[in-house]
C-alpha cells in the first residue's frame, strides 16, 4: 500500500512541457528548509507581512518544515 492509497495528494502532478507543480518529497523540503536557514533576503529590510526570517537559523527551517506539515496535515478536498 502506498501512501497515495490515503493521501491521494501525494500523488498530484499538474504537467506543461516547460514546468511540473506538485508537493516536495522530504529531500527537497529539507534542501528548501536548508536554504531558508542561510537567509533569503537583505536583513536590513523585511519583504514579508509575517517577520518569520527574523528568527536564528535553526529555528527559520524548522518553520519551513512546520509550515509544509500544517498545510498538508488541514487539507481538505474542499480546499
Amino acid at each position: 500500500m502506498s501512501l497515495m492509497s490515503h493521501w491521494p495528494l501525494a500523488g498530484l502532478r499538474l504537467t506543461t512541457p516547460r514546468l511540473e507543480l506538485r508537493l516536495p518529497n522530504p529531500d527537497e523540503l529539507a534542501a528548501l528548509a536548508s536554504l531558508a536557514a542561510e537567509g533569503v533576503h537583505d536583513p536590513a529590510v523585511q519583504p514579508f507581512t509575517v517577520a518569520w526570517t527574523d528568527v536564528a537559523p535553526e529555528q527559520r527551517a524548522r518553520s519551513v518544515l512546520q509550515y509544509h506539515w500544517r498545510c498538508w496535515g488541514e487539507w481538505q478536498p474542499e480546499n
